[in-house]
């Protein structure tokens, strides 16, 4: 876990972006854009990408609904690596088409890998400031006990503390 972190860290805080991908439309978003808040992903692969609402939805219920009552940086990922590029273009078109809610494309599935994202269910994460996974929830439904766990974590990482400390 301590090798993740250090990855995470890096390329987290590093002054070149470890990576950079595009959304659902087109638009390009790196790394760099998750330094120095905490982050929830909620990432899989292209069939998985259909929980990332529901998912988000939840969570944001509990932080008060809105963006701006929001503490923390919401990314999804779709992981469409295992797809032949030919279908990819039609495959972005059926991610949420929500603007606010970029669904950044892993072609290739290399910021997946490096997550440890697994492609055929749906995956949660909740990373502190610093890069440190604090939370990597696979395959789970979602229902209040998982947005429970979720959003303890969350809270966690917007005060700064760790996750032992936290308890």
């Amino acid at each position: 876990m301590s090798c993740l972190c250090l990855l995470l860290a890096a390329w987290l805080f590093g002054q070149e972006p470890a990576w950079q991908l595009n959304d659902q439309f087109g638009r390009p978003h790196s790394s760099a854009e998750l330094v120095g808040r905490p982050v929830l992903i909620i990432a899989g692969g292209a069939a998985a990408a259909k929980t990332f609402d529901a998912w988000i939805d939840a969570i944001l219920a509990s932080f008060g609904g809105s963006a701006a009552s929001r503490p923390f940086t919401v990314v999804g990922i779709a992981d469409i690596g295992n797809a032949p590029r030919i279908v990819h273009p039609l495959i972005r078109l059926r991610l949420p088409r929500d603007r606010h809610r970029p669904v950044l494309v892993d072609p290739n599935g290399t910021v997946s890998k490096t997550l440890r994202i697994e492609r055929a269910t749906s995956n949660q994460l909740v990373l502190a400031r610093d890069g440190t996974v604090l939370l990597h929830l696979r395959g789970i439904p979602v229902d209040s006990s998982g947005v429970r766990r979720i959003v303890e974590q969350l809270r966690v990482a917007v005060r700064g503390t760790s996750a032992d400390s936290a308890r």
